[in-house]
């Protein structure tokens, strides 16, 4: 097995850090006016949080390599052989791959679409290449965590700081405190949630659709622990976004947002004017105020007052969420929010 393939299956892990330098330098100059970079900082933290963390990332992933390097290195010539040799001997045995383990991968796998076409041979022959590669991922993982906690290897690189926004819960935002849409009273928390999250959102995005069963999944095993909050951040090349989020405000006046916003990410491709009073009829309002509410445009300001906070929190696209403060950008995959939530719920001794 090549090094380079110990090198492309490297996970990323935690490594002794020193705190982060000061920003303070000139960044540029305008009539003679000295611009520092903790102006610009100040101002577009969450792009320069990203530029460190991918600076970062890069620094910890070669410093993974190259301690490999060294390992196989040393390994090859405690065995007398290539370093080459030396890694292959030594992942072989260790990731030996057993008929037990095959037949029960294959019965948790077996209506898999990409399997059910192949022959016997090639289901396990692929499934015998699928465990060796896990086997191999997490042997690779377990000399680097050891590496690490014997200070062999040590990152003295800075780790940037996350930001943390400061964000209000205002009686405009609608709030859920469990999966389902009746979940609007708190459930062992109010304002004092150990999470509280923030989302802004729009109905016509297929992203912010599609991380929804997430959301449900969370909303599920953090209850009593979360108050969710969505705001509108309608596109511009959303046409009915706007509209969908006014009627979704109308239908909060009679206590039924969450129905509404049900309904709506439900009907993405229907959300003409027509198709809100039928979605409005469906969930149970009163026609009258519904109708009144929705030709007034009232719900419009708050619409546009979401998408200004929105703005100048830097989001640019949505879905967009903020947990207790930290940033989160796109359909993110449940473990990715479930290891945020852990460290907060850590933080905070709730765990």
């Amino acid at each position: 097995m090549a090094i380079s393939l110990a090198k492309s299956i490297l996970l990323c892990a935690s490594m002794a850090i020193v705190s982060a330098p000061a920003i303070a330098e000139t960044a540029f100059k305008i009539n003679g006016k000295s611009v520092s970079v903790k102006e610009l900082y100040k101002d577009n933290q969450d792009k320069f949080y990203e530029l460190e963390k991918q600076k970062f990332e890069l620094i910890e992933r070669l410093a993974q390599q190259k301690y490999l390097d060294a390992y196989w290195e040393e390994l090859a010539k405690k065995k007398g052989v290539s370093s080459e040799q030396a890694q292959k001997d030594y992942l072989d045995s260790k990731t030996k791959v057993t008929e037990s383990d095959i037949k029960s991968t294959l019965g948790k796998f077996k209506d898999h679409p990409q399997l059910k076409e192949l022959s016997d041979a090639e289901k396990k022959r692929q499934i015998t290449d699928y465990l060796q590669s896990m086997k191999t991922r997490t042997e690779i993982e377990q000399i680097v965590q050891d590496a690490i906690r014997t200070k062999k290897l040590v990152v003295s690189y800075p780790k940037p700081e996350e930001p943390v926004y400061k964000l209000t819960v205002t009686s405009r935002d609608p709030v859920k405190y469990g999966p389902k849409p009746s979940d609007t009273k708190p459930m062992g928390c109010k304002d004092d949630c150990a999470i509280t999250v923030i989302e802004y959102s729009e109905f016509q995005c297929p992203f912010c659709e599609k991380v929804l069963p997430t959301v449900r999944q969370l909303m599920t095993e953090y209850k009593g622990k979360v108050r969710w909050i969505v705001r509108d951040f309608p596109l511009g090349f959303h046409k009915r976004a706007r509209p969908a989020a006014m009627a979704a405000h109308c239908a909060k006046d009679q206590n039924k947002y969450w129905e509404m916003y049900e309904e709506l990410f439900k009907n993405q491709r229907k959300l003409e004017d027509d198709d809100l009073k039928k979605y409005a009829k469906n969930i149970g309002l009163d026609m009258g105020k519904f109708e009144k509410c929705y030709s007034s445009q009232e719900k419009m300001a708050d619409v546009e007052a979401n998408y200004r906070m929105g703005e100048e929190l830097g989001v640019t696209g949505t879905p967009a969420f903020f947990v207790n403060g930290r940033r989160l950008s796109g359909a993110l995959p449940y473990r990715e929010f479930k290891r945020i939530f852990e460290e907060e719920l850590a933080k905070k001794g709730r765990s």
